[in-house]
């Protein structure tokens, strides 16, 4: 189906060139303030241009601190012209610690300025800022704090407590990077707030490494009474946030979406996704020119956004996305193997949008993938980055390829850790990704809904063994209605293809793609037979039960779109809920949730989607996204009475 793209992708892309691309973006993004955002923007764009891609553009979304898009609070504009930290002995000559002009990472996002002459005050150890008996206003009011805990979980208590600023050396415990500093890109006040808006509270925070902390530790536990001094010219204030937007123009209205990050400090994350991309656009442009490639019937479209902020601000403002067929995300797919936590992954779609497009790209993968096989790589189930796209409301199959690097959000996030090789084959992938669905006709989405059919099968069987290997942890019916499950979610992935014709060329291809439908069912069927089997009760029909209760009486439907984070609330109204930014289980209830299915079918689902050991109870899987209260129904009531369901 595209051997012969593949082969004419190979010959055509550059991993070096897009690697160059790559480090141009991260000369000007690893200083991450709204002003370095936007020239970086305009080098990407100008990139884009090279490359082929049409109808270029640098969109705008406000950076003002309370705009909404989705349930997303935009945040404010942030520049800073000069910061650094200095350690004053007793006795002898001040000692520079931090100094963004070296390392830009050792300042926190969003840290207010200091006045003009900065701040010097005692520093003050803190080993648990969260604990009130060793952090009381006595203690480090008029100081300046120094800890390992991540600044922005202790902003608000250590500011409302008189403190004048932090000093922290934490990292991510999975890094091992003692010599790097952490990049600190949340500053909100609240746990799961992310960018400073108007209604946070201004502080400053420098980040040290872990050497260089245990150093400092050392002398303070000696009994060295050490002053610090932090100066901090920085602006906060209302600006704009770009994104970057350009095609390859097709002859129909629908596109292909290829969706990356930019504007982070990080090579790996994420200007090497920005490099795949613009390799990926230049190398597709190159072979229509030539002749080689005819054009697409569908535009592929690349947009560089900053990650959920602008990916919603563009989802909420343009057409495009109704448009959009499929997408895929590039967020930090090429890391040295050597500093990977785990091989790059093919993070697929959520099961309440079960695509065609997860067996196409993980076929590619594998095609592409033999070309180095000392280069790793694995399939995720569904993971929340910007593939927010992939939520129901904004209704785009997206997939993801990322890695998982140690040098995430570090200092150590440098051009050199980029690997050239895997941004060729990740641009390769991409590339053939993107065009043949930009050039599917009835042929293509016949091919694509075999390769459907073929990826339930072997997930069917695969989930058929684990129950087995599971099973003293599962109830039998409970492992047979999962296989039901599981096998209704890739029956309805064998007909997505169809989306991609006209209605008359649907209902020509509708009776084949039926009967592989009929294919995969029976799959399911004859692996749950086969689990009845093993239990020795062979002919077993599991009692699926009758819901009932209040959370089989309401029908919720989504108000909000994308991920709810509870941005629109002031923080108290929230009733001591932690923000749901992240929440797999909340994200996956939401899912479900579509106006005709009861709460009660839609936790369910949810459950079976995410279901490890066993299928939670509805309010088990609440306490994924409220610990302290833990009932489905009390949840969904205050998301009700907050203008996110109704009913």
């Amino acid at each position: 189906m595209f051997r012969d793209l593949l082969a004419l992708l190979d010959a055509e892309i550059n991993g070096d060139r897009a690697w160059e691309d790559a480090a141009a973006i991260h000369a000007i993004d690893r200083w991450f303030t709204f002003s370095a955002f936007h020239e970086s923007a305009h080098l990407s764009a100008d990139r884009l241009r090279e490359a082929g891609a049409a109808k270029v553009e640098i969109l705008e979304a406000p950076a003002d601190g309370h705009t909404l898009y989705g349930d997303w609070m935009m945040p404010l504009a942030w520049d800073v012209d000069q910061a650094f930290f200095d350690i004053i002995p007793p006795k002898g000559t001040s000692e520079r610690i931090a100094d963004r002009a070296d390392t830009p990472a050792c300042l926190a996002m969003w840290s207010a300025p200091t006045p003009p002459g900065g701040v010097e005050a005692d520093l003050v150890w803190v080993e648990d800022p969260h604990d009130p008996k060793a952090c009381t206003p006595e203690s480090v009011g008029g100081k300046i704090v120094f800890t390992s805990a991540a600044p922005a979980s202790i902003k608000a208590a250590l500011l409302e407590k008189g403190a004048l600023g932090i000093v922290s050396d934490f990292q991510v415990s999975p890094a091992e990077l003692p010599g790097a500093v952490t990049w600190v890109n949340a500053f909100g006040d609240l746990p799961g707030d992310w960018g400073l808006t108007r209604r946070h509270m201004l502080g400053w925070s420098f980040q040290i490494s872990p050497n260089e902390g245990a150093r400092l530790r050392a002398r303070m536990n000696a009994g060295e009474k050490l002053r610090g001094r932090a100066v901090v010219r920085s602006t906060i204030q209302e600006g704009t946030l770009p994104a970057v937007t350009g095609v390859i123009p097709g002859s129909a209205k629908e596109e292909v979406l290829l969706l990356g990050h930019q504007f982070e400090q990080g090579a790996v994350d994420n200007a090497s996704g920005i490099g795949v991309m613009l390799e990926a656009t230049r190398a597709l442009q190159a072979l229509i020119s030539q002749g080689k490639l005819a054009p697409p019937k569908r535009s592929i479209r690349s947009l560089f956004v900053s990650e959920c902020y602008t990916t919603l601000f563009w989802a909420e403002t343009s057409r495009r996305p109704r448009r959009t067929v499929a997408g895929l995300c590039l967020d930090s797919p090429a890391g040295s193997p050597s500093l990977a936590l785990r091989p790059p992954q093919i993070s697929v779609n959520p099961q309440s949008q079960m695509s065609y497009v997860d067996a196409l790209l993980v076929e590619i993968a594998r095609q592409v993938m033999r070309q180095s096989p000392l280069h790793a790589w694995g399939e995720q189930s569904f993971s929340m980055t910007d593939n927010i796209v992939a939520d129901k409301t904004i209704d785009i199959p997206c997939p993801w390829i990322g890695g998982h690097s140690r040098t995430w959000h570090t200092s150590a996030d440098v051009r050199d850790v980029v690997d050239a090789t895997l941004l060729r084959l990740t641009a390769i992938m991409s590339a053939t990704y993107a065009y043949l669905i930009a050039s599917a006709d009835a042929g293509i989405v016949s091919n694509l809904a075999h390769l459907a059919t073929a990826r339930g099968k072997a997930a069917l069987a695969a989930a058929g063994v684990a129950e087995v290997a599971d099973s003293d942890q599962r109830g039998l019916d409970d492992a047979m209605l999962q296989m039901q499950y599981l096998a209704e979610r890739h029956a309805e992935a064998v007909a997505t293809p169809l989306k991609l014709l006209p209605a008359t060329d649907r209902a020509k291809l509708r009776p084949d793609i039926r009967a592989l439908q009929r294919v995969v069912r029976r799959a399911g069927k004859d692996e749950a037979a086969a689990l009845a089997r093993r239990a020795g009760r062979p002919g077993r029909t599991p009692c699926t039960g009758e819901m009932k209760g209040p959370l089989a009486k309401i029908h919720p439907r989504r108000l909000v779109t994308g991920p709810v984070t509870f941005d629109r609330i002031q923080p108290e109204a929230r009733e001591g809920k932690p923000s749901p930014r992240w929440s797999p289980e909340l994200f996956a209830v939401l899912n479900w949730c579509d106006g005709r299915r009861s709460l009660a079918e839609a936790a369910l689902l949810a459950a079976r989607e995410l279901r490890r050991q066993r299928t939670l109870s509805p309010d088990e899987l609440a306490k994924g996204f409220d610990p302290e209260g833990g009932s489905m129904l009390g949840y969904f009531e205050f998301l009700r009475r907050h203008g996110y369901v109704t009913w």
